[in-house]
């Protein structure tokens, strides 16, 4: 509290949600920009327009790989592609037909643009709709999943393509439903509080995890048959790539080449890149991670070199008429400005169709994706600060409605699931903290719609740095899990671990709460069984049943106590349990009181420890004569001490006398 003669400038705080934000950057002045940043609370949520821009640039440059990479995994499926009528009533045709493969080309090119309308819609609704940092693409998991699992390599599955794509479209709409009837909140309100936490550290392993392999990373870490992974870093000639089903998957051993660990040029780099970005981070550079993946870039987009992009003794991955990876991808990023079609994948639904595998694929889509999602914006909204503490976040129903909407557009457009992306955090890292980051990431997928030749050409080691150090960043969100209580360890610990070790985010969602139910459920029912608990009572808030508190624990509002709390909660500060007052001890010398006009400065009796004081609202009358107008009025010491507050003003006050003190 300040004099009123004195005022003293406090800085300007405005509400986001529960979260209270400070205006560190001035206003534009252009009334365009005004708008803008009115609308997406840039100032509101510090941040700027720079800020948020380069934000958005450096989330698009960390998951520009989904456009070369679903593509690729997209488009095995076989598509709408078949054999032609000369081979067709061969069911093997679909590996060896040069017609067939053509097709299954020309299909893949133009899943490229498939893959950056459905990036670009997605993130165009998060940033107008939610206005939150994270951009949404086709999921990584859930293309393989529909390839491999549902369709198959080249239509071998039991679900034809236009079946499957009739069920995402489906399941978007059970999206929306659920988002709609508020179910969707319910789950992530009724979510532990520990588990919320640990799906920001998990996701944070998962992400270094990805970062660390080859098919999104350096390749530091590759497959084994003995210990499932070990150290890598080979180069390509002494790779041994796993089989499934005679089909060749990315994963590969060095256990062949026990000497070519670590030989890799291009692991090398990335070893570089991460190393460069944590020296620009801690400089405070700008851009850091931008600058980091533009350096790998540059480097690997020259010929001839060990970190070459378009050598097949460097990267053989990919491949396609007739010509081998390295090669094809070389004559693709030539063209530089390229424009596909959606005639083969736009619109290729099939609702006629039903069968018992349709029905798994429907709800293994549904319950992956509901978990992986949730789980996601959860995780990087804790991340971004724009969580409150009872665990939502502004516009949450929004973003929920974003995920199913996206999904069910992406699915007219021919695409797999449209999920929100993890690499989010590496723009959150940058700064973004508005849907503007969305929106700037949503305008590159655009133009990538027409650049996808250089923009589908980053090398995974280029971008994987950027997947390491966000995830090290996340990680630190773990700090404030209760790990002396094995109630919350042992679930918290699961849910980190099983995410990158399962190579899923559902999976580890769903062991940490099975885990905190049965752990704390069967404690819960020890106690019950010898009369330590009962059955807790509900209420009904915002449309779901609560539990009641506890009215006896729970001060009224207008109690000093309550008070204190909502300062404090206000201005960022931590509230310090009152003592119950005891007065001034009887004939305490003048040389023991605290200094005047000095308040925190606490007389210390023999023995005692310095404390900060607690700074009560209501006016004290155990002291002899009432304090000076605008003082605070009751400072609580160690075991239970009070001191007379009319010797303590606030600093800018007039210092006072005691009355009856010379």
């Amino acid at each position: 509290m300040t004099d009123a003669a004195t005022p003293v400038a406090e800085p300007e705080r405005m509400r986001q949600g529960d979260v209270a934000m400070e205006l560190r950057h001035p206003l534009p002045t252009n009334p365009a920009l005004l708008a803008i940043s009115n609308y997406f609370g840039i100032n509101r949520r510090g941040s700027t327009f720079a800020t948020e821009i380069r934000a958005g640039i450096t989330t698009f440059l960390t998951m520009s790989y989904v456009l070369a990479v679903n593509s690729r995994i997209i488009s095995e499926s076989g598509g709408p592609c078949e054999c032609p009528a000369a081979t067709i009533d061969d069911p093997a045709c679909v590996f060896y037909d040069p017609e067939y493969a053509q097709c299954v080309e020309e299909f893949r090119r133009e899943m490229v643009t498939v893959t950056a309308l459905s990036a670009m819609v997605g993130c165009f609704l998060m940033g107008f709709g939610a206005n939150l940092p994270l951009a949404l693409a086709p999921g990584m998991g859930m293309n393989a999943y529909f390839t491999y699992d549902v369709v198959g390599f080249h239509g071998t599955g039991n679900v034809k393509w236009d079946v499957a794509m009739a069920a995402i479209f489906i399941e978007g709409l059970i999206f929306v439903f659920l988002t709609i009837t508020g179910l969707r909140k319910m789950l992530v309100y009724y979510l532990p509080e520990c588990i919320k936490t640990a799906m920001t550290g998990g996701i944070g392993l998962f992400l270094a995890h990805l970062g660390l392999q080859t098919a999104e990373g350096i390749g530091l870490v590759v497959a084994d048959i003995a210990t499932a992974i070990t150290l890598g870093g080979c180069p390509e000639a002494n790779r041994t790539y796993a089989m499934y089903d005679g089909l060749s998957a990315d994963a590969y051993t060095c256990d062949n080449y026990p000497g070519s660990k670590m030989t890799s040029a291009t692991t090398y780099l990335g070893i570089i890149t991460v190393i460069l970005i944590g020296v620009l981070l801690k400089r405070n550079i700008k851009g850091a991670i931008i600058l980091g993946v533009a350096f790998a870039c540059i480097i690997s987009w020259f010929k001839n070199s060990k970190v070459s992009y378009f050598e097949d003794d460097v990267y053989a991955a990919g491949g396609g008429d007739g010509l081998s990876g390295g090669e094809y991808r070389w004559r693709y990023f030539k063209q530089v400005v390229k424009l596909e079609t959606l005639e083969m994948s736009a619109g290729q639904m099939n609702f006629s169709s039903g069968s018992a595998s349709l029905a798994t694929a429907l709800i293994t889509f549904l319950y992956v994706d509901l978990l992986d999602t949730t789980g996601t914006l959860i995780a990087m909204t804790k991340f971004a600060g724009l969580m409150d503490e009872d665990g939502h976040f502004e516009n949450e129903n929004y973003a929920f409605l974003v995920d199913g909407s996206a999904t069910t557009i992406g699915a007219c457009l021919g695409s797999s699931p449209v999920t929100t992306f993890i690499e989010s955090g590496s723009g959150i890292e940058e700064g973004g903290r508005t849907g503007l980051t969305a929106l700037v990431c949503g305008v590159l997928y655009f133009i990538s719609i027409f650049f996808a030749p250089i923009l589908a050409s980053l090398p995974p080691w280029s971008t994987g740095p950027a997947l390491i150090v966000v995830g090290s960043m996340m990680m630190k969100a773990v700090t404030t899990i209760e790990w002396g209580d094995y109630g919350q360890a042992i679930p918290s610990f699961l849910c980190i671990v099983l995410m990158p070790l399962t190579y899923s985010i559902a999976y580890g969602i769903i062991g940490g709460i099975l885990s905190y139910v049965l752990i704390n459920g069967l404690d819960w029912c020890i106690d019950f069984a010898m009369g330590r608990a009962k059955f807790p009572e509900f209420e009904w808030q915002d449309g779901m049943p609560v539990p009641k508190q506890d009215r006896a624990s729970n001060s009224s509002s207008d109690t000093p106590e309550a008070e204190t709390k909502a300062d404090a909660k206000i201005d960022g500060s931590e509230s310090v349990a009152p003592m119950a007052p005891m007065g001034v001890p009887p004939g305490m010398p003048p040389h023991m009181m605290p200094p005047m006009g000095q308040p925190g400065q606490m007389p210390m009796m023999p023995g005692q420890m310095p404390a900060q004081p607690y700074m009560a609202p209501a006016m004290n009358t155990l002291a002899g004569g009432p304090p000076a107008p605008g003082m605070n009025t009751q400072f609580v010491y160690p075991m239970g001490q009070s001191a007379d507050p009319a010797f303590m003003p606030m600093a800018g006050q007039p210092q006072m006398q005691h009355q009856g003190m010379a």
